[in-house]
């Protein structure tokens, strides 16, 4: 605002910079040009000091600049003092959305906050005016014309200080209704057809058009074009083919649809929201699908080793025949990126359970538990969905996506595989249509590889890959962090969950506490303890002389290292197999390891027999008198013959001497002294 200095009218830079000179370099060097030229800007103060500041001659600025910023001399407009841009308004209108959902436009939002803060201040002025005429006891008639001559007298205010104009109503009833409206409602009252009627009404197509049209464009065996959608709906108007639905049977009258153009036709099947439902229903290829509609979430790689394994089948770019390419099945752990788990074959039916026989026996070779969450394709595990890819069963959490390959960081890592390690191997096929001219085919025709050739290529690039240096911490390889950084939290491999899937079953018995299995000896436990005491004798009373099921898990050459115990009659789970320890015949050649086989087996054989001379000591001895005679008379006899009755001393009955246990604590102390299960160190 322009100020006086003694009499003269001055500016401050403040004033003039940026709103008409970029910065003060440029507006320096006016100065100087002008002051050389004897004419134009004059400084009427120099400014420099601590309380001195840059003043400029108000009336030697341009015509333009001096109308903007306004001359206080002058007679103002009884609205200037009132108006000012209402910052309500500029967050109603930026904020305002139609019912469908859609945004009011640029220049209609700064027209519209013009026009509030016109009236904002056309209501300012009537409150000044009637109470100064109530003051001084006049009437109120006639304010409303005045206001309304003020406010369209304002617009050359406006054009000559902001280069804007408002566009309020110019009739004076229409302005007063509007000004009265503005009051009640707001802001609301003065955006154009703020419910979007007039949109709809001017459209000829309405729902039972919109989807006649879609129902021709995807509700059909075949797949037509928009144009030819277009002809068609044109030809059902004039009668020439007919439409009936399928799932309601009604034959569509034209007299109930209105005429439309091809280009309304076409532009409307070209809408998102009618691209996304039509090609939904036509698409045969659900990643492509996938990619051009559906958004995808961006995730932070997990930091832990056995947070998440993503697993996919694949085919390496080589052939073993012609146009035969051998398919692989591989698991990742994301934090490390190595490759846990892998299966192949010709076939990927084959595959999938000898992937997860794989995966549980490399897990337990490595001594870490199974991943705490999966991320795997639909196609060849949603057989399993119900069994062990239950959430909590084999894996704490499963994710299963249904043919979205970039769901799934395994895709990720197969590119990376393909290019950086298989590309420099001979018999590397290119991809048919890469972007890339590094990537497309050479000249050389493409060579054969053996099928065996190919399967020790294959392992030679898993051990290749998981030597390779990990991107989270390029000092150490994938396999080093996936074995020394495994997630503090993971649960214990829960075997229960899958044996029976996975493993394989023996039908046995077991017979005085010894099971027979694969031509070794096993004895009863759990939680891989062997059980004594009454945990054993618990056992033994389920399962002793009866058939039982074993499932069981072995490696590649064939060692069982997990053994589990199950009702034939019921499945119930009653116990574990744990090999029977074996000691050392000759003392002298006894190591450490055969004592502690020797002590564990020693228990477990004393349960039994104490337990035996428990029940033996728990037996009184009873005399049976049977007064049921065998004969029914006594008519026939020998002569000379009389009946023998024997007569039994029981002090001339042969003893043999036993160890007798004073009582039950005595005959159960061995569950007291066997707390140590020397097994964990076998």
């Amino acid at each position: 605002m322009p100020q006086y200095l003694g009499t003269t009218l001055v500016v401050t830079k403040n004033e003039l910079i940026p709103a008409f000179w970029c910065n003060y370099l440029s507006l320096h060097r006016r100065l100087l040009i002008d002051e050389k030229r004897g004419c134009g800007l004059k400084r009427a103060q120099r400014g420099g000091g601590l309380d001195t500041n840059l003043l400029i001659n108000f009336d030697t600025l341009p015509k333009r600049i001096q109308q903007q910023l306004g001359d206080p001399r002058k007679t103002k407009h009884p609205l200037e003092s009132f108006y000012k841009i209402d910052k309500e308004a500029v967050n109603y209108y930026n904020d305002y959305q139609y019912p469908d959902g859609s945004y009011l436009l640029p220049e209609t939002i700064e027209q519209l906050i013009i026009n509030a803060s016109v009236l904002k201040a056309v209501i300012r002025l009537e409150a000044e005016r009637e109470s100064e005429r109530l003051s001084k006891g006049g009437s109120l008639r006639g304010i409303g014309n005045t206001l309304y001559t003020d406010a369209h007298s304002f617009n050359a205010v406006l054009l000559k200080r902001h280069n804007i104009e408002h566009n309020l109503n110019s009739h004076l009833r229409r302005f007063k209704q509007q000004l009265n409206a503005f009051k009640i409602d707001s802001y609301y009252t003065l955006i154009k057809d703020p419910e979007g009627k007039s949109k709809q009404n001017a459209l000829k197509r309405d729902e039972r058009v919109n989807k006649l049209l879609n129902d021709l464009f995807a509700g059909r065996n075949h797949k037509p074009n928009a144009t030819e959608v277009a002809r068609e709906y044109i030809a059902f108007l004039n009668g020439y083919i007919e439409v009936i639905n399928n799932g309601t049977g009604e034959v569509y009258n034209p007299k109930d649809f209105k005429p439309l153009s091809n280009r309304t036709i076409t532009n409307f099947l070209s809408l998102w929201q009618n691209e996304i439902g039509n090609e939904a229903k036509r698409s045969g290829d659900r990643q492509k699908l996938m990619q051009k509609f559906v958004p995808y979430h961006s995730l932070e790689q997990p930091h832990f080793a056995g947070s998440m394994i993503s697993i996919d089948d694949r085919q390496p770019p080589f052939w073993y025949d012609k146009n035969s390419r051998i398919w692989w099945y591989l698991g990742i752990d994301l934090a490390s990126e190595c490759i846990t788990a892998w299966a192949y074959g010709k076939t990927k039916e084959e595959l999938i359970l000898n992937f997860y026989k794989q995966l549980v026996i490399n897990y337990h070779y490595w001594d870490v538990p199974l991943p705490d969450a999966l991320e795997c394709e639909l196609s060849l595990n949603s057989s399993f969905k119900e069994t062990f890819l239950k959430e909590g069963a084999m894996f704490q959490n499963v994710q299963i996506h249904p043919n979205s390959a970039r769901s799934k960081r395994i895709e990720r890592y197969y590119r990376t595989l393909r290019y950086e390690l298989e590309k420099e191997q001979e018999g590397w096929i290119a991809r048919p249509f890469a972007l890339s001219e590094a990537n497309q085919a050479g000249p050389e025709p493409t060579k054969i590889i053996p099928y065996k050739d190919l399967v020790a290529l294959g392992f030679s690039n898993i051990q290749t890959w998981n030597n390779m240096p990990n991107k989270q911490d390029p000092s150490i390889s994938r396999f080093d962090y996936f074995k020394n950084r495994q997630h503090p939290d993971l649960k214990p491999t829960n075997y229960k969950s899958f044996i029976k899937y996975l493993g394989r079953k023996t039908r046995t018995s077991c017979h005085a506490g010894i099971m027979k299995l694969q031509e070794s000896e096993w004895l009863l436990g759990d939680k891989s303890e062997i059980y004594t005491g009454e945990n054993l004798i618990r056992l033994l009373k389920s399962v002793e002389d009866r058939t039982i099921d074993i499932y069981w898990l072995d490696d590649k050459k064939g060692n069982i290292y997990k053994a589990l115990i199950y009702d034939v009659e019921d499945g119930r789970y009653l116990c574990e197999a744990l090999p029977k320890p074996i000691g050392a015949k000759a003392p002298i050649e006894a190591k450490d390891y055969h004592k502690d086989a020797t002590e564990i087996m020693s228990r477990y054989q004393a349960t039994v027999t104490s337990y035996m001379q428990l029940q033996k000591n728990a037996i009184d001895k009873v005399t049976v008198i049977n007064n049921h005679k065998k004969t029914i008379s006594n008519s026939f006899s020998i002569p000379g013959f009389e009946t023998y009755v024997p007569q039994v001393d029981d002090d001339t009955l042969p003893t043999i001497p036993i160890d007798v246990y004073e009582d039950e604590e005595d005959a159960f102390e061995y569950t007291n002294n066997f707390n140590r299960n020397p097994i964990n160190s076998l």
